[in-house]
């Protein structure tokens, strides 16, 4: 910042009230102390019903493209300690979400008024939720998990929504000396595999082969905001339990008497809220869980009643509890890894189809990763890559693969890199030979894409796929660039249309050339060569061509078809909007097998 915008920063922030104050002022072992070394701070009193709030603001170098961050100095005394909207750590107010915020970056007086008057209202807004408790749906939804102040994380590999118990395995990374990393893995007997991909591409080792049993507790909290948080002991944990949802707290006990083991992991899964989660350890030997039974009962040989408030104190005591650490809770299992960026989740991904990638160049190769992303292979059903080529220095500057890939066939190349990227892939094979395009080999999948950007190839597909019977046939996906390198295109082939369509239109095409590009002397531009052709572009094309395909092989999955021909054109003429391509009458593939 220069002078000017210096002294102008200090009238406008004078002017909304805001007080200068030397950095030795201020406590130093505030936050703000042991996080900014700045010599001064602009600090302001906000009033509010439950009373003041003293706030200072940290300017940042790029004032005007970031916004500045606001430290909590003093609170009213009823709050201190308590959980607050937008409050993190006590002392850290949250009062924009910078990311989706969007301001004037030339208005530097208006943006520092909208700071301060976006502070008053955060802070008004935070203890109306605390006066009211209308925070479990309002101002609290989204925050909670960032409030556990957690120094372990757990990732989730398995699902935890469809049962109740799993087990949780701590590994980390060692040396000659101690353990420089610690996390811990939580999966069922059936994610064991998704395990141990998680530790082997993380370079992981566990430290014990024993599980620590793993329990999901489904939280409906009657109140988020106000109460003492977070969580200091164990005992802290059952008291807020049965302040806020008192099922839960009975779920949680009733846990230990049916596991009476010393290592426990406990999920907590609060409504409308990131999932937190902590460890407690207990001494088996100042505990005897059977004796929370009623005699009497045991007499009649019932299920016995729980003294659950003696159960609470006892499992909670000193005496009892040996370790108490909060965690963060990380979905990593398949459903929320591939269902996290769909529009349609309903849909479900490309796991639950069997798919064959025919071709591994350039497109091919982008495709691959894209289709990975959306679930290809990470199920049950198979995701097999073809190509017969081998990767070469010429590629690089177009395809995805790396230097260390030079050499390697194609295929072999990409799902090495397929396999290393993700826990989640399960079922990707390579092939080095060229897709035998007959009716057996079609039937096989459910979805055959062909990226070789041939035009025999593609026509042999469409023609030999109407061999089969509607109820044996794959969909078929074409893409490829055309106008060398000028346009992106992709055709659904579900039946209603197929490749030799799109070339029969005359009105758009002729000799099978688009006609927006009959000013192009294509051949000119094209270096020839015995047994290779080359034309020279960037990769741009490419990728928006495997964008495409992705987003054909995804639609697969919806029960109406939207499109079956999308472009883009990067020059040469307008993209056409994406529609159902019709059978041309004139096409020599339907026509001529159907």
């Amino acid at each position: 910042m220069d002078q000017i915008q210096v002294r102008q920063i200090h009238q406008v922030l004078l002017g909304c009230g805001f007080r200068y104050t030397n950095a030795r002022d201020i406590s130093p072992d505030s936050a703000l102390r042991l996080l900014y070394s700045a010599a001064g701070f602009y600090v302001k009193s906000y009033v509010t019903s439950a009373g003041t709030f003293d706030v200072a603001i940290v300017l940042k170098d790029e004032l005007l493209t970031t916004l500045p961050a606001a430290i909590i100095l003093q609170s009213p005394e009823q709050l201190k300690g308590r959980l607050l909207p937008h409050i993190n750590m006590g002392w850290y107010l949250c009062y924009v979400e910078e990311k989706e915020a969007t301001w004037d970056p030339n208005d530097l007086e208006g943006l520092l008024r909208s700071v301060d008057i976006q502070i008053g209202l955060t802070l008004n807004n935070s203890v109306n939720a605390v006066e009211t408790g209308l925070a479990v749906d309002a101002e609290m939804e989204g925050e909670f998990s960032s409030y556990w102040l957690a120094r372990h994380t757990a990732y989730l590999v398995a699902d935890v929504t469809q049962q109740k118990e799993f087990n949780c395995f701590v590994a980390g990374t060692k040396n000659a000396h101690k353990t420089e990393y610690q996390e811990w893995v939580v999966c069922d007997d059936t994610t064991l595999k998704e395990r141990d991909a998680w530790l082997s591409q993380r370079k992981l080792e566990l430290h014990d082969s024993r599980g620590i049993i793993t329990r999901r507790i489904r939280i409906k909290p009657s109140q988020l905001s106000g109460v003492t948080w977070p969580p200091k002991t164990f005992r802290a944990v059952l008291d807020w339990l049965a302040e806020v949802d008192n099922v839960a707290w009975l779920h949680l006990l009733e846990h230990f008497i049916q596991h009476p083991v010393k290592r426990h992991m406990i999920l907590m899964d609060v409504l409308h809220q990131d999932m937190v989660g902590f460890r407690v350890d207990l001494d088996l030997g100042a505990l005897a869980l059977s004796s929370y039974q009623s005699s009497s009962v045991k007499r009649q040989r019932k299920a016995g009643r729980v003294n659950y408030a003696h159960l609470a104190s006892a499992v909670s005591s000193k005496q009892a509890v040996q370790k108490f650490q909060r965690v963060n809770v990380v979905q990593a299992d398949r459903l929320s890894v591939l269902s996290r960026n769909r529009r349609g989740k309903e849909s479900g991904d490309l796991s639950t189809k069997h798919i064959a990638l025919i071709g591994c160049g350039t497109i091919g190769g982008y495709l691959a990763g894209l289709l990975l992303r959306a679930g290809a292979g990470c199920g049950d059903k198979t995701f097999h890559l073809f190509d017969h080529d081998e990767f070469q220095p010429i590629n690089f500057g177009r395809h995805v693969l790396a230097t260390t890939d030079i050499g390697r066939n194609k295929a072999e190349a990409l799902v090495f890199t397929l396999n290393s990227s993700t826990h989640l892939a399960n079922n990707i094979k390579a092939f080095t030979s060229r897709f035998a395009i007959n009716a057996e080999q079609l039937k096989r999948y459910d979805i055959v894409i062909d990226a070789t950007g041939r035009p025999p190839v593609s026509a042999r597909l469409a023609s030999v796929v109407r061999t089969l019977k509607l109820t044996e046939r794959p969909v078929l996906i074409h893409g490829f660039n055309d106008g060398n390198g000028r346009a992106s295109k992709v055709i659904i082939d579900d039946g209603s249309c197929c490749y030799g369509c799109l070339f029969a239109n005359e009105a758009f095409y002729k000799g099978g050339m688009d006609l927006r590009f009959n000013h192009i002397s294509m051949s000119a531009e094209r270096h020839i060569s015995c047994g290779s052709t080359f034309t020279p572009y960037d990769a741009a094309v490419s990728i928006i061509t495997a964008g495409i395909m992705q987003e054909a092989a995804l639609s697969v999955l919806e029960k109406n078809a939207r499109w079956t021909y999308s472009e883009h054109m990067l020059e040469g003429g307008r993209t056409q909007k994406q529609k159902l391509l019709a059978a041309h009458p004139r096409c020599g593939i339907c026509h001529g097998n159907l």
